[in-house]
This record gives C-alpha cells, sequence and structure tokens, in this order.
C-alpha cells in the first residue's frame, strides 16, 4: 500500500488538542518561544541577546516535539499520565542561515523498543517518558540524537490560538489536499472521542476549538497522511498570525505566557528560548521545510492492531535532507 493510499480500520486516536505546532519545527521553535519577546526592536535596544550559534556551540539544533495522547476519566475530565505521544516531529533549526527543517513521523508507525519489544513508535512515551522517546525516535530516524525537547499537553494548541484571538485557515477535505477531486465540507461526530467538526470548505477564521477539531480529523479515506497535512496548515496559520500581526502579538503575550507556562514542558532554558526566538522572529514562510516519513504497507501488529511500516529509503532520504545536512542556501553572485 503506497503512502497516499487509506489506512483501512485504523483505530481510533484521540488526537492531542495539542496539536499546535504541528510541524512548523519552527512553528514550534517559533510559536512555543517567540511569544514571550515578539517586540524584537525593543529587546536587542535593550537587553543582550546571546547569538545561538555561540549558546549552542553549534551551527544546528535539532528539538524533538511531542504533543501528549489523552484519555478521559469516568467524570469526562481528559488526562495524560503514562500517555502516548500522539504528535512526533523532528524539527531541525538550522543556526546560520536561519531556517527550519521539520520532519514528521506517523505515530503508528513500527519501531524497536529499548526492551527489543516492536511496538508502535509513540508507545515510548508511555514507556519511558520523554527520555525513551527522545532515544527510540533519534535510533529509528538514524540520528546521534536530540539536543532539546518541547513536550505539547493537552489542550496547547486549542489555549494558543484562542489566545491570538483565532487563526484563518483554508478547509479543505481530503480529496482537495491530495488533488483528487474537487473541495467541500469536513464533518464528523464521534462523541466518546470528544471530537465534533462542522466546517465549510474554503478561507475562514477559526477559534482554538474548531482549528483543532480540523486539524484532528482523519476520518476519511487519506486518514492520519492528510491529518498531518492540516496539522501543518494550522500551525502555518498560528505562525502567521504571530509574524504577520505583531501589534496583535503584543496585546495577548500575557495570555500566550499563561499558555506556555500551563501546557509546554521543555528543557530549554530561558536565555536559549529568547535567543532562538530573536533568531528566527522573522523567518518566512519560504524558509520553513515541511514532510513526513512516508510508509509502504500497513500491518496487524501483535497487541498494538493496525500498524505501519515506513519506507526506508525516502525516511533516510528525508533524514538526510532535512536533519543532517540541509542544503546550503547559494550565494547570489549576479549584483557583484
Amino acid at each position: 500500500m503506497h503512502a497516499s493510499s487509506p489506512a483501512p480500520g485504523r483505530a481510533r486516536w484521540p488526537i492531542i488538542l495539542g496539536l499546535a505546532l504541528s510541524v512548523l519545527a519552527g512553528f514550534i521553535g517559533y510559536a512555543v518561544f517567540a511569544h514571550r519577546i515578539p517586540w524584537n526592536a525593543v529587546a536587542q535596544r535593550t537587553l543582550f541577546i546571546p547569538d545561538p550559534r555561540t549558546l549552542f556551540g553549534k551551527p544546528m539544533l535539532r528539538v524533538l516535539v511531542v504533543g501528549l495522547d489523552y484519555d478521559y476519566t469516568d467524570s469526562d475530565q481528559p488526562f495524560s499520565k503514562n500517555s502516548r505521544s500522539d504528535i512526533i516531529m523532528a524539527v531541525n533549526l538550522d543556526l546560520t542561515n536561519h531556517r527550519i527543517y521539520e520532519l514528521s513521523v506517523p505515530r503508528d508507525m513500527v519501531a524497536t523498543l529499548p526492551n527489543g519489544q516492536r511496538a508502535k513508535i509513540n508507545q515510548a512515551q508511555s514507556d519511558g517518558g520523554i527520555t525513551e522517546s527522545e532515544a527510540v525516535v533519534s535510533n529509528w530516524l538514524g540520528i546521534p540524537g536530540f539536543d532539546r525537547y518541547v513536550e505539547l499537553r493537552i489542550n496547547t494548541t486549542r489555549d494558543l490560538i484562542d489566545a491570538i484571538g483565532g487563526v484563518d485557515v483554508d478547509v479543505k477535505n481530503s480529496d482537495a489536499l491530495m488533488h483528487q477531486g474537487p473541495n467541500g465540507p469536513v464533518n464528523y461526530d464521534d462523541t466518546w472521542g470528544h471530537l465534533h467538526v462542522h466546517l465549510k470548505p474554503g478561507l475562514q477564521h477559526l477559534d482554538g476549538g474548531q482549528a483543532v477539531g480540523y486539524a484532528r480529523f482523519r476520518h476519511d479515506w487519506c486518514s492520519d497522511p492528510c491529518r498531518i497535512m492540516r496539522q501543518q496548515q494550522v500551525a502555518r496559520a498560528i505562525l502567521s498570525k504571530l509574524g504577520g500581526d505583531k501589534l496583535n502579538t503584543f496585546f495577548h503575550l500575557r495570555s500566550m505566557i499563561d499558555v506556555a507556562n500551563h501546557d509546554v514542558r521543555t528543557n530549554f532554558t530561558p536565555t536559549e528560548e529568547l535567543a532562538i526566538a530573536m533568531a528566527f522572529a522573522t523567518v518566512k514562510p519560504s524558509e520553513i521545510h515541511t514532510a513526513q516519513v512516508p510508509y509502504v504497507a500497513d500491518i496487524d501488529l501483535p497487541g498494538y492492531g493496525d500498524s505501519i511500516l515506513p519506507d526506508t529509503a525516502k525516511r533516510a532520504r528525508l533524514v538526510h535532507d532535512m536533519l543532517l545536512d540541509p542544503p546550503q542556501p547559494v550565494a547570489d553572485t549576479s549584483k557583484r
């Protein structure tokens, strides 16, 4: 089965409402961090902001971004103790050229855990938290490891979008996303999964709940590949709002800081966050590169059900081009 084909029988997985920064490594790097100091000119005049290359001692920084899965108590309250990761993103921040590379890993990919067991890759988060996630994901990708992590808790995306006053999203069904047919409404109701999506097609302003519902939707023929594409749409919309409306960002700063303090856990220090935020505060959409690891087949993995196997050749190329040795910009000599 090709990656663009539907994944039949995929079990319901509540997608983290913190799918905020679904991809955009930099989205993540920017949306989670840049809100702390959006007024660059003031900061540069009044604060000493270290060059991130000097601060980290390297030209690139690899960051693991995970969004936590969750379940509900008998009283209908969400909880994420010992949860699996619902969103897995390997982000490479090019500190020299200020480019962002984000490679999404579908949570149903088959991986080998430290105990030698084959499982879905998101099981690592449940077994050993972020430490095991870093080890398993880096080994699965074939990279030396991650320099930092960002862990998004329940409702991160919804809270962030509401904090900035909503976002504009071009709502698309799977036919439109995959360029295989006309666009149409996105409608789905899952009372047990707390997912109710009723959106007309086309560009529209969405609040946090609507945007998250759209990004969570995968209940049609395209399934997870299109869900990741919708996550990327929402993440780009967040970045566009933060970077394109600085006055709005300034006036909502307090609310965004509250979201970061409540919903985000990371091992970036405050100084490192500030340095990254300032370095990528003016990043352009053309400087953000996103992709997802494709799969070649579905299998029934004992104990886990419907799972997917990666296209190892394409994965290796993506890892090389995005996480290990991204292409360097060519100098423009036409004006010399």
